[in-house]
């Protein structure tokens, strides 16, 4: 057995050790583009859209418009390899809500990039309040035969703060959300948003121990920023709130991370958008220099994830378990929440 006298052990659950004792091997990642759209900007239950959120930032680079799905992964599969040499690839669904479409466009659309070479499974984001019965069973079908990891934009469990954000959803349906996917044997992760204005470290703590109850196996973590084009530019504009400084977003990840349990894989520690659509704060442009900010602290406070919990370092080395046969292995995660 590996020790700390041994080699060094890690500080939190990386996204890319989950990969590899997955599947064997380097997985990378490879953004898509489905034309969806959001209950939040149609009318349905806003027109507005979150405060902080410009679908535009996070579609990736080399998407051109009027390409089809499968010549986006086509052309994303060929890029990734080509820069990485890898061979391995998990499409990614990542713009408005991916579960905003009928039953059988989605059947359709999903089914369809899990043909290409290369692919091992298939992820994608939704809202919690976008997830009706035959939209499940589409996705139960998916996770039979392949792995599936359904990404929940929880952002935060503080009332107040879905409102001020316009999110339009409450911190029960969030619940709720995980409950029923987590009912269908699908793997799930978190999108949390970390220092919104009037977000703290205490926050940080509180949302830790509500997804803690969820038992979801992955959390994303992005650090607020300002994105030309939302409601919050104009509010910063105005000087209704100052710039999120980085160390304070380091205060806020590394008390997330202690209390979250060490069983969850951290699928990223911060987020940046396009430069020329980033307004504040201009550290969120660098995420290599967040990551190493954040192992930095960790290392110097020689804490880890889980440590609050009462978890040891030692538990960050155990491989996430499994159930299910290999073409629809589902992270039982949900498994480990408090007793």
């Amino acid at each position: 057995m590996q020790t700390e006298g041994s080699r060094k052990l890690a500080r939190f659950r990386r996204l890319s050790r989950f990969m590899r004792e997955t599947f064997g091997g380097r997985v990378h990642k490879v953004g898509l583009w489905g034309g969806f759209g959001c209950p939040n900007r149609d009318g349905t239950l806003s027109s507005k859209g979150c405060s902080f959120c410009n679908p535009l930032a996070s579609r990736p680079i080399s998407i051109r418009p009027g390409m089809t799905v499968n010549e986006q992964l086509r052309d994303g599969c060929a890029h990734v390899a080509s820069r990485f040499g890898a061979s391995l690839f998990l499409p990614y669904f990542q713009d408005y809500t991916t579960t905003y479409a009928g039953p059988d466009e989605l059947e359709a659309m999903f089914s369809g990039v899990l043909e290409a070479p290369g692919v091992v499974g298939l992820s994608l984001c939704t809202r919690p309040d976008c997830l009706d019965e035959d939209i499940l069973d589409v996705l139960e079908g998916l996770a039979a035969r392949t792995f599936l990891w359904v990404e929940i934009g929880v952002q935060t469990f503080d009332e107040g703060l879905l409102r001020d954000m316009n999110r339009c959803h409450t911190a029960a349906d969030t619940l709720e959300a995980f409950r029923k996917l987590h009912g269908r044997g699908i793997t799930t992760a978190a999108h949390m948003i970390l220092g919104y204005p009037g977000y703290t470290a205490g926050t940080a703590v509180e949302d830790a121990g509500m997804l803690l109850s969820t038992g979801t196996a992955g959390v994303k973590l992005q650090n607020f920023h300002v994105v030309a084009g939302t409601g919050m530019e104009r509010r910063f504009r105005e000087g209704r709130f100052p710039p999120l400084e980085m160390d304070s977003y380091v205060e806020m990840a590394v008390a997330f991370l202690e209390h979250t349990h060490p069983m969850v894989t951290v699928l990223r520690t911060s987020a940046q958008a396009p430069a020329a659509l980033t307004v504040s704060p201009p550290w969120s442009l660098d995420k290599g220099m967040v990551l190493r900010k954040i192992e930095s602290v960790l290392e110097q406070a020689d804490t880890w994830q889980g440590r609050a919990l009462g978890s040891a370092r030692s538990e960050l080395e155990l491989p996430v378990p499994f159930r299910g046969s290999p073409g629809g292995r589902v992270a039982i995660a949900a498994d480990i929440g408090p007793e």
